[in-house]
């Protein structure tokens, strides 16, 4: 909901503020009546110094005879409520002035003897600037939410449905046709007209009108494009502020990215940090990846993207996705990284992590083949668990006999001895350092 008008409260506001103890005596189906200051008077014809917007407040001092006739001009000079307080003239409140106030549509409050009319003041003081501070704190929300929708798959139809979400609104993006809605099924004639008219001016400009009910303004955003976007209420400055980030956003959203796509495509740009992205759903239903890019090729369960950081991948797999980072590569490259990223993503799958290069070469060898050959050069051991862990521990630790058993709690003749054991049956030669690494591999992939 847009808050968006800080130079008035609404009138129950005051009335639920238990300090105060104000009584509704006429008007309590018009509470939401805006505020704009509370102003004490005491003269019998106050009218000619109202600017409208008051909730008066008297003690009945030099009270009109004619109670009618006051509470009629206090109507025609905009005063949105009444406050009457009790005593040191009148012990309750005249019957007449209820019934004049009930007759032509004023809120009318009593006053308890506890409450001066400068607590009235303070109190209106008060619920302004709390207005004022949560209505800033939803114009900055507001604009960060936006932005975060920018950079979302499908940045244009993303930034409408938030923009809409945001205050209740409907909004529509038109060129010649609907680009983008939400909010809304049918797009009015009007609101197409609309379009057209700001479509054929020049220069800064908007438009405003009425369909049915609703509050309408019309931006462009670019020479082709218009953004109409309708409200129940009319529009404030805070809530034309927001429309103002969406519309830039919307600006942008092609442009930023078509940038890049242009440099991807004629091959000028020498930035060297592009990754690509593979993904996978790991079960339907799950929540939405932000990827910090509109370069995202989504189908169904799978999705692929060009980004120029590396996501966060753990909250990605929160969020259901499991995800595969390729290397930093430039434009040229972007091909052979999308082939990494595929064989990365075999792997995040077959051990049900996100993978990143951070995970060095294994993450690149195919999950199937890791496997049968840590079968095929560990199945002599296959019966002595012993030997494999010693192994493990022992290649781990660089070979050092006194760390190794120091590990396995055991002592070093015992691990020279077993070391020697797994030679044998493995029939390689362990002070070779490509047979070393390879048996690490093997025990790794095992895992």
């Amino acid at each position: 909901m847009s808050l968006g008008r800080t130079s008035t409260v609404p009138l129950g506001d005051l009335v639920r503020r238990p300090e105060l103890g104000l009584v509704v005596l006429a008007g309590a189906d018009r509470l939401d009546r805006p505020i704009r200051w509370a102003h004490p008077s005491e003269l019998r014809d106050p009218v000619p110094y109202l600017l409208g917007g008051e909730l008066l407040l008297t003690a009945g001092v030099n009270f009109p005879e004619d109670v009618d006739g006051y509470v009629r001009g206090l109507v025609a000079a905009g005063v949105q409520a009444l406050g009457f307080g009790v005593t040191p003239v009148y012990d309750e409140v005249p019957a007449e002035l209820v019934d004049a106030c009930v007759r032509h549509g004023l809120p009318l409050l009593a006053l308890p003897p506890s409450t001066p009319f400068l607590a009235v003041s303070q109190a209106v003081g008060v619920a302004l600037a709390e207005a004022e501070h949560a209505e800033l704190r939803w114009l900055s929300e507001a604009q960060a939410t936006l932005t975060r929708a920018a950079l979302r798959p499908n940045p244009v139809q993303t930034v409408v449905a938030t923009l809409a979400e945001l205050a209740d609104w409907w909004c529509v993006l038109l060129d010649d046709a609907v680009v983008a809605k939400a909010g809304i099924e049918d797009v009015d004639p009007v609101i197409a007209e609309l379009a057209s008219r700001l479509r054929s001016g020049s220069g800064p400009r908007s438009a405003s009108t009425e369909v049915g009910s609703w509050h309408v303004v019309g931006y462009p955003v670019d020479s082709a494009r218009v953004l109409v976007v309708g409200a129940a209420r009319p529009f404030s400055v805070p809530d034309r502020a927001v429309i103002a980030v969406a519309l830039a956003l919307l600006a942008l959203a092609d442009r930023a990215d078509g940038r890049l796509v242009t440099k991807m495509l004629l091959g000028d740009d020498p930035y060297e940090g592009y990754r690509v992205v593979r993904g996978r759903r790991k079960a339907r239903g799950e929540g939405e990846i932000d990827l910090g890019t509109a370069l995202v090729d989504a189908d169904g369960g799978q999705l692929r993207a060009v980004v120029t950081s590396a996501p966060d991948v753990v909250a990605a797999q929160a969020a259901g996705w499991l995800l595969a980072v390729s290397s930093p590569v430039g434009v040229a490259d972007l091909p052979s990284a999308d082939r990494e990223a595929a064989r990365m993503l075999e792997r995040a799958v077959a051990v049900g992590r996100p993978v990143t290069v951070d995970d060095g070469v294994s993450a690149l060898v195919d999950p199937a083949a890791a496997a049968r050959f840590a079968a095929t050069v560990l199945e002599p051991l296959a019966a002595r668990p012993e030997l494999v862990e010693t192994l493990r521990t022992w290649l781990a630790c660089n070979g050092n006999w006194d760390r190794t058993a120091a590990e396995l709690g055991v002592h070093r003749n015992s691990v020279r001895h077993r070391i020697g054991v797994v030679a044998r049956e493995l029939a390689v030669d362990l002070s070779d350092v490509q047979r070393r690494m390879e048996l690490w591999f093997a025990l790794r992939w095992s895992d």
